[in-house]
């Protein structure tokens, strides 16, 4: 379907977005991967949480190690923004809830890989973490999409003519712009933001608007998405049941089938990250 030409009001506001399709595999620290092993210098400090203390008599002060929930190649997906010199994202969460929110607070490095040549084999394992914050390793699969714009983005008059002709008989096979045509479901890198509630501006220290860096999401979709963001070659099995695999490959659960969007800065030169997260 010809979005934009459904509704003119949106031409050229379409984006691309890189769709990770992570599936339970056996990724290697050269992989790209969500949960699986990192291409860390065995000489290089793991990141651990300073917010959770715990008394351990193992000489690291009681924090909590964090995990690698993204590892991300730029010969695999080049549209992430890697800083000069760059070409690998690491991306680490506390693999527990910090409160007010419930979420895992992240750990973000760019690195040159050419430059990493002794790895670090056995990485640190938390002193305490939750199963919820414990991907399972994936494989991942880029798919390029376009997309266009969160409802909620939308101006009021746009979204009037939107709801009119869903219910219209120019929609006879009853899709759904929010959950069918705009913002793609599950993890994926750029793009328009997939928002589960209202949408939240990002600015950086130095007060530049910051972009849309990737989204890591509890769900690959949900039961009204799944008919529109399940990849052909996977939709003959869905049905009545929700196939787990399909539906949560990493096995992670952020809040209530929540997301985390991870937002960079493009005029700052390290690309400094934020995040904050959504729920139902």
């Amino acid at each position: 379907m010809d979005v934009a030409a459904l509704f003119p009001e949106l031409a050229g506001q379409s984006r691309t977005t890189v769709r990770l399709h992570p599936r339970r595999g056996a990724p290697t620290a050269a992989d790209s991967s969500m949960g699986g092993p990192l291409l860390w210098p065995a000489d290089e400090p793991w990141p651990h949480c300073e917010a959770r203390q715990h008394d351990d008599p193992s000489g690291l002060g009681g924090r909590v190690a964090m995990v690698p929930i993204l590892q991300i190649y730029q010969r695999d997906i080049p549209e992430l923004p890697f800083p000069t010199g760059t070409d690998l994202c690491q991306v680490l969460w506390c693999p527990v809830p910090h409160e007010p929110d419930y979420v895992p607070p992240l750990h973000v490095t760019w690195r040159d890989s050419r430059l990493v040549t002794d790895v670090l084999v056995d990485a640190p394992a938390p002193i305490e973490s939750d199963t919820d914050f414990l991907p399972s390793p994936c494989s991942l699969s880029p798919e390029r999409v376009e997309e266009y714009q969160s409802v909620w983005e939308l101006p009021a008059r746009l979204t009037k003519k939107i709801w009119e002709w869903e219910s219209s008989p120019d929609n006879p096979e009853g899709w759904e712009y929010q959950s069918h045509l705009s913002t793609a479901s599950g993890t994926k890198v750029g793009g328009w933001v997939d928002w589960i509630q209202d949408p939240y501006p990002m600015e950086c220290d130095h007060g530049h608007e910051m972009q849309h860096l990737l989204t890591i999401a509890s769900w690959e979709h949900d039961a009204g998405s799944c008919r529109r963001w399940t990849p052909l070659e996977e939709q003959h099995l869905l049905g009545p049941y929700q196939v787990p695999e399909l539906l949560e490959p990493a096995d992670i659960m952020i809040g209530d089938a929540g997301s985390m969007y991870l937002f960079t800065c493009l005029e700052c030169p390290d690309r400094p990250v934020e995040s904050i997260s959504q729920c139902s």
